[in-house]
């Protein structure tokens, strides 16, 4: 039995908080809209605090550019979606206030308890 994603994203998170608390990249968990974690570190990168980063509910429309998003969205359905490998690439990110930045992510799939969850590491990259 499955567990529900609520609970599946509480005890990665758990399981993953060394990672989230210690690595010098932003950090997040996503299995849904309503279910994501992530650090301090990546909800800064993007203008928020932590509890308004995980609130978002339109993460592609909210957090990545216009001009990245079909390639993000692509990537996030052929590479975790299928649970095929991880895929590194760079990516316009949107803050809080609009602005953009240049942005990498590794982009990892997972499983866990019967769930298909992203992993991602994503660092701001030169201009």
């Amino acid at each position: 039995m499955t567990t529900s994603h609520a609970t599946a994203i509480a005890e990665l998170a758990e399981h993953l908080k060394p990672v989230l608390e210690e690595s010098p990249d932003g950090v997040y968990l996503w299995l849904d809209e309503q279910n994501k974690v992530c650090n301090q570190r990546l909800a800064k990168m993007f203008g928020y605090d932590v509890d308004e980063w995980e609130a978002i509910d339109d993460f592609a429309s909210t957090l990545i550019a216009d001009e990245s998003r079909a390639q993000y969205v692509w990537n996030y359905q052929n590479h975790v979606g299928r649970l095929q490998y991880p895929v590194t690439f760079r990516f316009r990110g949107k803050r809080k206030d609009g602005s953009t930045f240049a942005a990498e992510t590794d982009m990892i799939p997972l499983t866990y308890r019967g769930h298909v969850v992203a992993y991602h590491f994503v660092r701001r990259v030169g201009e």
